[in-house]
């Protein structure tokens, strides 16, 4: 993984965790605690290849019922322009 940001080039990265959202298809895959680096001066987020392919894999795993999630939450959907009415 990169140890200087690519945006700012600020040299200052903290290891963070985040909720990663990951879509395949029209499925969503909601992972908690995905660990990532953060650019301490402009917030941009780097993620090691390694988790992307992990989420990615289990992601695929869970979609052909070869695994179950540990939960399973219900995500309302809105179109943009039914929004303004």
């Amino acid at each position: 993984m990169t140890d200087v940001c690519a945006f700012c080039g600020n040299k200052n990265l903290s290891k963070k965790n985040t909720r990663y959202i990951h879509q395949q298809g029209d499925n969503l895959l909601i992972v908690d605690d995905a660990p990532y680096l953060e650019c301490d001066f402009c917030g941009e987020q780097y993620f090691d290849a390694y988790v992307l392919k992990t989420i990615e894999a289990d992601h695929i795993s869970i979609i052909n019922h070869q695994k179950m999630p540990n939960r399973v939450q219900t995500v309302a959907v809105e179109n943009f322009i039914s929004l303004c009415g």
